[in-house]
């Protein structure tokens, strides 16, 4: 993938996390509330019950990651 800011080639891999990973415009007041995304919210990730998982592109010279969620579990 070309990234969008330098069109230089980007490296495929993945961001992983412990918990599940959401996209959301308000951060959360208290980070340890179970994980349920609103209905405002974007999940990311896959697999959020074993290894929450994001494909995600990671451009070296912009310091820029793109995570695809394309495929996560809604």
């Amino acid at each position: 993938m070309k990234c969008p800011y330098c069109g230089n080639e980007m490296t495929s891999g993945v961001v992983q996390s412990a918990r599940q990973i959401f996209f959301t415009t308000k951060a959360h007041k208290n980070w340890f509330t179970p994980d349920i995304a609103g209905s405002e919210e974007i999940i990311l990730s896959s697999h959020n019950w074993t290894r929450p998982t994001c494909s995600a592109y990671h451009c070296p010279d912009c310091k820029k990651v793109i995570v695809d969620y394309e495929t996560a579990q809604q």
